[in-house]
């Protein structure tokens, strides 16, 4: 599958032309892995709205840890 460029999501997300799970799901292949795992392991429901702001939330979260080190 040929995945849209970062850019190109980030702008369809933020004009609502697709919501937060499609925001995460079509950036790769590992990303959806990620997502997917994330879900199973804090027992939600992976096409939730809430769900991916949560995994989105978290990678911030990790993103913020790695450069602060």
């Amino acid at each position: 599958m040929n995945y849209p460029d970062y850019d190109t999501l980030r702008e369809q997300y933020e004009a609502g032309n697709i919501n937060a799970v499609d925001f995460v799901t079509l950036q790769s292949k590992e990303m959806t892995e990620d997502y997917e795992q994330f879900c199973h392991d804090n027992d939600i429901f992976p096409q939730s709205e809430e769900a991916a702001k949560s995994f989105l939330d978290f990678r911030e979260a990790l993103f913020e840890e790695c450069i602060s080190n």
